[in-house]
């Protein structure tokens, strides 16, 4: 019997951009570090699965509950250091564009033809999501702004 290696191609590559797509969950990332969510408190293990934080949570908690930080800024303030972790989520924007195309025919009615459309675009932005502040090595501050815990 003679099989087509080609449906398994494509249905392993449909696969792995199925997977590729799914949110990170504050408990997918507690099922990939249990140790790390062991090693926490009750309060903060809680707090973590719900993908909320609190002041005195450690780094590797706000880890568990928000994911990992778009981006991370260290400095100095106030007579003590501090590391900032800013997330970051895209935001669709609708509106529609206009453009003008151009094709050329073959064959018996061959030729040129062209013309102008109206079509609909999304496009994303970067938008604030959240920032947690931490000194001495814990929360110390955070702001939030519709967050909503997913992939890096």
């Amino acid at each position: 019997m003679h099989t087509s290696i080609l449906p398994l191609v494509a249905s392993a590559a449909s696969c792995m951009i199925f997977l590729s797509c799914t949110a990170a969950t504050p408990e997918w990332r507690i099922n990939q570090n249990a140790s790390l969510y062991q090693s926490l408190s009750e309060e903060h293990r809680r707090l973590a699965s719900e993908g909320g934080i609190a002041k005195g949570m450690p780094p590797k908690a706000v880890y568990l509950a928000m994911g990992n930080p778009t981006r991370k800024v260290r400095g100095y303030h106030s007579d003590a250091s501090f590391e900032r972790w800013e997330y970051l989520r895209r935001q669709p924007h609708f509106h529609h564009s206009l453009y003008a195309y151009q094709g050329l025919r073959f064959g018996r009615h061959g030729g040129n033809y062209g013309g102008f459309g109206l079509a609909p675009s999304i496009h994303y932005a970067p938008t604030h999501a959240a920032t947690v502040t931490f000194r001495n090595g814990v929360v110390d501050s955070w702001e939030t702004s519709n967050f909503r815990p997913s992939s890096p």
